[in-house]
């Protein structure tokens, strides 16, 4: 039976169709806002389906578990990220402004993929990357790209010294990457919180700070 539902699933994902899409993309939303609620571990295959209205068993069609759910949700928008951010460092314009275009394009990407993003940052990422698995090696990869990304963008700012702090660039990176992940325990673009005003007072607190003198 199981081998029969897996062939099916590789059958129809080969075949593709707006249909098939479709439908895994109702799951997919439908699995996020539950893995949000609940957290990953704690959501079964049938917290899923009811939120998607659909069986258990039709479920196993379009994916073979939560696992691969989670992977497909969280993939595309974690490369999303790392592709802006590489193209905003290698871009001409200012390293302030390369902050500024980084903390907008997050919160942008964040209501964009809401809630993707924020159900991968909730978890226990380090576990997950530690699976040994293909994928969790391209998230260590990705996650390596973006923080490089962030790191030269700061790095270009101290060099030229339009950024002014005795701290280095790693730890401005971390620093406001974690900032910036943090809002996944309040944001949610469907609320009065506007997510460019977000970011536009993150990227005033942000560059004012390190723009300003020190002793």
């Amino acid at each position: 039976m199981v081998r029969n539902i897996s062939s099916r699933r590789m059958s129809a994902r080969n075949a593709g169709g707006e249909e098939y899409d479709k439908k895994r993309n109702t799951i997919r939303v439908a699995a996020a806002a539950v893995f949000r609620e609940k957290g990953y571990e704690a959501v079964s295959g049938d917290d899923s389906a009811k939120r998607a209205g659909m069986d258990r068993a039709s479920i196993y069609y379009y994916y073979d578990g939560k696992k691969e759910i989670f992977c497909d949700m969280v993939g595309g928008a974690v490369t999303d990220n790392v592709l802006m951010a590489e193209a905003i460092e290698a871009s001409d314009d200012s390293p302030s402004s390369k902050l500024r275009c980084l903390i907008e394009g997050l919160f942008s990407s964040y209501a964009r993929h809401y809630p993707y993003l924020f159900v991968y940052v909730q978890e226990d990422m380090t576990r997950l990357m530690n699976a040994k698995t293909a994928w969790s090696s391209d998230m260590i990869s990705l996650g390596k790209r973006f923080d490089d990304a962030v790191i030269n963008i700061i790095q270009a700012g101290l060099d030229d010294g339009s950024l002014r702090t005795k701290a280095n660039a790693k730890l401005l990176a971390i620093g406001i990457i974690g900032m910036c992940n943090w809002s996944h325990r309040w944001f949610d673009p469907s609320r009065r919180l506007d997510g460019d005003k977000i970011a536009a007072a993150f990227s005033d607190m942000v560059i004012d700070g390190l723009a300003s003198k020190i002793d």
